[in-house]
């Protein structure tokens, strides 16, 4: 929700940052930098573009309560709070059919200033449920990756989150965060779920959908690699086929 601003001493000391709200012109201009990045992703042969709405990215410091200090129509009440991601995703659906976009979103905050308080789950009640009059080509709806035990958002540990919004979200709703081949095939069978996302799986088994049809052994990521450049943790990682003796 902040734009940064540097300010260098005269001594070259080390550039002390402060915050400033970004200006009314500003959002305007980022709604329309989604908008044009949603097109160029689909110009460029992508089959599908996806808005964050989660972690700390931009729109969740929006939508988040404890981040979101304004005082203008984008602060407040939860439809101010929200009304920058509704705008994005107008703007997006502007530049690409409804059926090549989706939303990445869920009250999954993590600790510190972005945990969870008494506005977090009727904030995302109320985004997922409007989402689901666009026509959206999906929902990805991320699992807890913290402890909510003794939270408010207790309730959606484990299955309790697609359980919850399940029944609010009209549309394709895919479910992440833990998934394992069994899980996600209860998921869909429970109707729960339309389809489920592997991230982390993924990263160490680029023959993942081979290994889970085989029920063959995953392998395990090498955590120190992740998030670090270069191709070691990504691109390096052997199929079954090639880590067999």
């Amino acid at each position: 929700m902040n734009l940064l601003q540097e300010s260098v001493t005269p001594t070259g000391r080390k550039p002390t940052v402060k915050p400033r709200p970004m200006s009314i012109d500003e959002i305007r201009q980022t709604v329309a930098d989604y908008a044009r990045a949603a097109r160029n992703a689909v110009e460029a042969g992508f089959d599908d573009v996806q808005i964050l709405a989660n972690y700390f990215y931009l729109l969740a410091q929006f939508l988040n309560r404890t981040t979101n200090r304004r005082t203008d129509e984008y602060g407040g009440g939860i439809e101010n709070r929200a009304r920058i991601l509704f705008e994005v995703v107008e703007a997006v659906l502007s530049e690409v059919d409804p059926g090549l976009a989706g939303v990445k979103i869920s009250p999954m905050h993590e600790s510190g200033p972005m945990a969870a308080h008494d506005q977090t789950l009727p904030m995302a009640e109320y985004a997922i449920r409007k989402l689901g009059s666009y026509g959206l080509s999906h929902l990805l709806l991320m699992g807890n990756t913290t402890d909510f035990t003794g939270t408010l958002l207790e309730p959606l540990m484990g299955d309790g989150m697609v359980r919850h919004f399940r029944p609010i979200f009209r549309g394709t709703l895919i479910a992440n965060v833990n998934m394992t081949a069994e899980r996600g095939n209860r998921l869909i069978a429970e109707g729960l779920a339309d389809m489920v996302a592997f991230a982390r799986p993924y990263i160490a088994n680029p023959d993942l959908v081979e290994r889970l049809a085989t029920g063959a052994p995953l392998a395990e990521i090498d955590w120190p690699t992740v998030y670090a450049s270069g191709r070691h943790g990504y691109s390096d990682y052997p199929t079954l086929r090639h880590a067999m003796p």
